[in-house]
């Protein structure tokens, strides 16, 4: 098994040649990008931590997805509407909107694009009643719901249940601890 550095990390998930080192998998999705294939999924990811945004967008780079990442609300509406997404993937908590007010202003603009929401807020110790957020975020129109954390499968099977879904049937799908 081939073993990447975190700067080869970093080069496939910008989609930067650096030292020739490529999964066999990141080399076909960059094959894609590069003939502009039109059947390819177009997936935008706003998220604010530039750690997780990078892993999704490796990780679904690796999948064949074209992922444009945001790092706030302001810029992934303007990347919303100056391009066509197949689906939104929304961070609950970002600096400036937060992302339930996101998901919303999302589903306004294009309400056939689905909406993946994500978040690790939540009170396990606590025995006060709090706001179950990615509940919030399904009645603001997320299709599928992500409990943070999250591994590399199971965000991958959320994007496929999210594009396979009616916005009406929206869930969430718990992490694996």
């Amino acid at each position: 098994m081939l073993q990447l550095t975190q700067a080869d990390a970093i080069d496939i998930a910008v989609d930067r040649p650096s030292r020739g080192v490529y999964l066999e998998e990141d080399i076909r999705a960059r094959k894609i990008r590069r003939r502009g294939q039109r059947g390819m999924t177009r997936i935008l990811v706003v998220e604010d931590d530039p750690s997780v945004g990078a892993a999704i967008v490796m990780t679904l780079g690796r999948e064949g997805c074209d992922t444009v990442h945001a790092p706030d609300a302001g810029v992934g509406i303007r990347a919303f509407e100056s391009s066509h997404f197949d689906l939104a993937i929304v961070d609950i908590f970002l600096p400036d909107i937060n992302g339930l007010e996101a998901i919303v202003e999302f589903h306004r603009r294009a309400p056939a694009i689905p909406i993946l929401a994500m978040s690790g807020f939540f009170f396990r110790d606590s025995l006060d009643p709090v706001l179950d957020y990615l509940a919030l975020a399904a009645k603001a129109g997320a299709a599928v719901c992500l409990r943070k954390p999250f591994g590399s499968r199971q965000l991958i099977a959320a994007v496929h249940a999210t594009l396979g879904s009616a916005a009406s049937s929206a869930r969430v799908l718990e992490s694996e601890e």
